[in-house]
């Protein structure tokens, strides 16, 4: 019996997923974005500037003398004119003039045909070496200007030793989770609103309660959905992984660094997200049954009623071991988003997420049930919408 209805239950659950999924638009997709990272890569090559060095004419109010690998520097007492026509003729690639002495430092004046990248490099080269200079009026040497400029070395320590130090902390993580299961939440949202609304407008879904039954049904667009929800967070993950590798391997010519993942907290990340997700579906399955009019129903705004844990966690980020985000990472309605969050932050107990997933599982579980009473009365019902008193009766006690 069991097995019979696990395959009516996986029968729904394949068609919901396949509805929404289309193998030539995912490979259309992809192939797009690949042309785009080429496209990026070659146009890099193109517009990459191999002049090695450039050479830029001072007009000093004394001396000046600066060696640098990128700027060939000149000092020239030449006339402005002279100098600003021979940047045009492209005989220099910049001009400094110093224009007045103030009280510590000259003012600057920076001349060139047009605007380019190596222009912010010049200005930080030039504002280094004035600074060098006026240290050494002072009588400064490098290590003690070296010293001013890092300022006092601080380390924080916390007597509540369950703090991860700034090294280990990862607030990346704990954000990136956040937009992952916010990710899969809105997913399933466009996904489940309208698929169920037009089900129940086109009076699909009662014509099937005769031969499976409403459970099975809740089951199974759930599970197609979350499947969707799941494939569209790995989507993202894997996209904005191999756009680092991208950006480092082929941009900027430097090895790729994945060691911010933390390995050992990625399981319950991954168990986390997808029971989030699970549980969020869940929720708006029973809700879009109970829309009549997507386009007037007051009741569309109730499905964004699962981000409210989300929001609840951005908010007490700051305070990862204070007692709100502890009360949020344990109460069942919110530990899918606040306890992988905090663990990211924080070390906790093993406890800790054991109990907050145990009594998510739970809730999932009755909220899978309620939902499959509220989408049987509801879809059952035209040309009106249930009460939010009629729903919160069934959502806690099957009516018939």
């Amino acid at each position: 019996m069991l097995n019979q209805q696990w395959r009516k239950t996986w029968l729904v659950a394949s068609w919901e997923f396949m509805h929404f999924f289309k193998w030539k638009q995912e490979i259309i997709s992809k192939l797009i974005m690949l042309a785009v990272g080429v496209v990026v890569f070659l146009w890099q090559t193109v517009k990459h500037d191999y002049t090695e060095e450039y050479r830029v004419a001072v007009k000093p109010l004394s001396s000046f003398a600066l060696t640098h690998e990128k700027f060939s520097f000149t000092a020239l007492q030449s006339d402005l004119a002279e100098l600003t026509q021979a940047l045009k003729d492209e005989r220099w690639d910049a001009i400094v003039v110093e224009q007045s002495k103030q009280e510590v430092m000259p003012k600057l004046l920076i001349l060139s045909r047009d605007k380019h990248s190596w222009l912010n490099d010049l200005h930080a080269v030039l504002r280094e070496h004035y600074k060098e200079q006026y240290s050494q009026t002072l009588g400064l040497n490098n290590e003690q200007l070296e010293a001013i400029r890092q300022g006092a070395d601080i380390d924080i320590e916390y007597l509540d030793e369950s703090v991860k130090t700034q090294e280990s902390s990862n607030e990346t993580i704990a954000l990136g989770m956040l937009i992952m299961i916010g990710v899969g939440v809105f997913t399933c949202f466009g996904q489940l609103f309208v698929s169920v609304t037009g089900e129940k407008q086109q009076r699909v879904t009662e014509q099937l309660y005769s031969c499976i039954s409403p459970q099975t049904w809740v089951d199974g667009k759930i599970l197609g959905q979350v499947l969707h929800a799941i494939k569209a967070m790995a989507s993202v993950v894997i996209t904005i992984l191999l756009v680092m590798a991208f950006t480092s391997v082929v941009l900027n010519n430097t090895s790729v660094d994945f060691s911010f993942i933390d390995w050992r907290l990625l399981p319950w990340l991954v168990v986390f997200a997808v029971t989030g997700v699970y549980f969020c579906t869940c929720i708006m399955a029973a809700i879009a049954a109970a829309i009549d009019d997507p386009n007037h129903s007051g009741k569309s705004a109730m499905m964004l009623l699962p981000l409210l844990p989300l929001l609840l966690t951005f908010i007490t980020l700051e305070s990862p071991s204070g007692w709100a985000l502890t009360f949020l990472s344990l109460f069942p309605l919110t530990a899918f988003a606040a306890m992988p969050v905090k663990m990211s932050l924080i070390d906790v107990p093993i406890w800790q997420p054991i109990i907050a997933l145990s009594l998510t599982l739970l809730t999932c579980f009755y909220i899978r049930t309620a939902a499959a009473r509220l989408f049987k009365m509801c879809m059952t019902m035209y040309g009106k919408e249930p009460k939010l008193l009629d729903m919160l009766k069934w959502f806690v006690k099957d009516p018939s």
